[in-house]
């Protein structure tokens, strides 16, 4: 069983592990997984890429 967050609301679930790895799959932002049966995961966040149009030339003009 997993324990997971739902990071929005910040509600707490604990779900099968097919369940749990199907939702962070699917939404990965919004979902983090605190416990894997009964043990505490330490979960790296990753920063989201925003896809650059190869057609513009806003990413080569404006600073982020």
């Amino acid at each position: 069983m997993y324990k997971i967050t739902y990071v929005p609301t910040g509600h707490i679930f604990e779900l099968p592990d097919d369940a749990a790895n199907e939702l962070k799959e699917k939404f990965p932002d919004d979902y983090k997984i605190i416990e894997k049966n009964g043990k505490k995961v330490r979960e790296s966040r990753t920063k989201k890429t925003k896809k650059v149009n190869s057609k513009s030339i806003y990413s080569k003009v404006v600073e982020e």
